[in-house]
């Protein structure tokens, strides 16, 4: 997904800064020749237009760098972070522009900080000094950076616009400074995917806690009806007439066959037997007898 500023707009007359910064006086009508004029503005429809994470890169290898430098025999890709979807100058100084984060590191990296109000933006014009204002000739893009120089170029000569701009003078900084992109960019895509994953965990656990709550409620539920004396409230359209709480299966025939055999038992006649039993037989027949007494005396029918 394209992540693009607002239409960003602030004035070449007033920096936004009192103690830091350049100050510099601008051609405002070579401003706008340059900047509304057809030949730009293709530039800037075609994509053509593309910005840097700070100066560093054009400090070293001057305001149009080339795609890829060569450092210790090695190619290296400078990377770009933004390009330019839109700009245009007014007569009274007011220039607007929108800007696109690029899906590279750098630009991801910028995306992330704009995203949290951070850094801002700074132009790059080549525009020399000429009756003692700065004119600008050409454009080349807008660097994100840390302390733009005009203060609300934000969203939220070489004219390199930012308020304290440092050139890293040491041997292969451009291999270096991609290499921190890609490194920190790696961080903290394995930062989102370890956060994304503990959220993952916590959903689940969330929703097996739910289905547990929602179990627990019908046993409840359940289990007040019962001690009412009465049947369950709830209607499980699902469940068999035939099938009980723990799985047993009620089946009519066999319950009548337990009835008929414990009738038998109750309405037998002892006194057919022969007294020629073993000792242990007697006391076995003593016992039922005793036993089925007991059933007839609580049921009444002794």
């Amino acid at each position: 997904m394209r992540i693009r500023t607002e239409v960003i707009s602030y004035n070449l007359n007033d920096r936004g800064r009192d103690f830091t910064g350049v100050d510099r006086k601008i051609d405002i009508e070579a401003a706008m020749r340059l900047i509304n004029g057809p030949v730009l503005q293709e530039s800037v429809k075609k994509g053509d237009i593309f910005g840097y994470v700070g100066h560093t890169f054009r400090e070293k290898y001057g305001l149009d760098p080339a795609e890829t430098q060569f450092e210790g025999g090695k190619s290296v890709v400078l990377e770009p972070a933004v390009r330019t979807v839109m700009i245009k100058a007014y007569p009274d100084g007011t220039l607007k522009h929108q800007q696109e984060f690029l899906d590279t590191a750098a630009g991801r990296i910028a995306a992330r900080l704009y995203q949290s109000k951070a850094y801002g933006f700074s132009s790059v014009f080549f525009a020399p000094e000429i009756n003692g204002l700065r004119t600008p000739k050409n454009f080349f893009g807008m660097d994100f950076v840390r302390n733009p120089n005009y203060d609300t170029n934000r969203g939220y000569d070489a004219m390199l616009d930012s308020a304290s701009a440092g050139a890293m003078t040491g041997e292969g900084f451009a291999a270096e400074v991609s290499a921190m992109m890609d490194s920190v960019d790696s961080l903290l895509a394995a930062n989102e995917a370890h956060v994304e994953k503990i959220t993952d965990s916590y959903l689940h656990t969330c929703k097996i806690n739910d289905e547990l709550a929602s179990a627990n409620a019908k046993l409840l539920i359940r289990l007040q009806a019962y001690e009412k004396g009465g049947q369950p409230a709830g209607m499980l359209d699902s469940a068999r007439p035939e099938q009980l709480e723990r799985g047993h299966s009620y089946m009519p025939s066999r319950a009548r066959d337990m009835l008929d055999s414990a009738g038998r038992f109750m309405a037998a006649d002892l006194s057919a037997v022969t007294t020629q039993d073993t000792p242990e037989e007697k006391d076995e027949r003593g016992f039922i007898t005793k036993c089925r007494d007991t059933v007839n005396s609580i049921l009444g029918t002794a």
